[in-house]
């Protein structure tokens, strides 16, 4: 009998019929990627690429900078601020309201970003 329940584990562990606590954990992990999602903003050619529309809250900003100059993403309330070598990316998590944003090395190049 003993003998019968260690061979019918093995035979589930192979099949992959125990580990439920794993995908479980494995679940959990796929719903809070897909909860939360990337938005690229462009640089290039001394300014901000399109702003995407759809951003909520704890989704993801990444600055990508296309430029030969050095630029960042500088927030003007001071929530963030990410340098951008050129050819570098940055980001961050975004909060919720109205992100306005410059580059503190070229300040005519600014952006505003709706987070719901």
């Amino acid at each position: 009998m003993l003998r019968t329940m260690i061979l019918l584990a093995g035979l589930l562990a192979l099949t992959g019929g125990i580990a439920p606590a794993s995908a479980a954990s494995n679940a959990k992990q796929t719903a809070t990627t897909q909860a939360h999602r990337v938005h690229v903003i462009v640089i290039d050619k001394m300014q901000y690429g399109p702003m995407p529309t759809d951003v909520r809250a704890g989704d993801i900003i990444e600055w990508t900078n296309k430029d030969i100059l050095e630029h960042s993403a500088t927030a003007r309330d001071g929530r963030f601020d990410v340098d951008l070598k050129p050819g570098a990316s940055g980001r961050i998590t975004a909060t919720a309201g109205t992100l306005a944003f410059f580059c503190k090395f070229h300040p005519t190049m600014t952006g505003t970003l709706v987070v719901k």
